[in-house]
């Protein structure tokens, strides 16, 4: 590791150092009811679209 690599790591010399801060992604429980909400909002989306092409194929 030269000075540079060093100084750009902003003196940090070890990658796993316990005194950073971690990323807070936020709470699993929150980040699951988003999730599942969304996939109900694709699923509909895609329904609709099914629905779409099927009228679109009839005609």
């Amino acid at each position: 590791m030269t000075i540079d690599d060093i100084k750009a790591r902003n003196y940090n010399l070890d990658s796993k150092n316990p005194h950073t801060i971690a990323d807070d992604h936020g709470d699993p429980a929150e980040l699951l009811a988003k999730l599942e909400q969304d996939e109900q909002t694709v699923a509909h989306l895609r329904d609709q679209l099914k629905s779409i092409l099927a009228e679109a194929l009839l005609r």
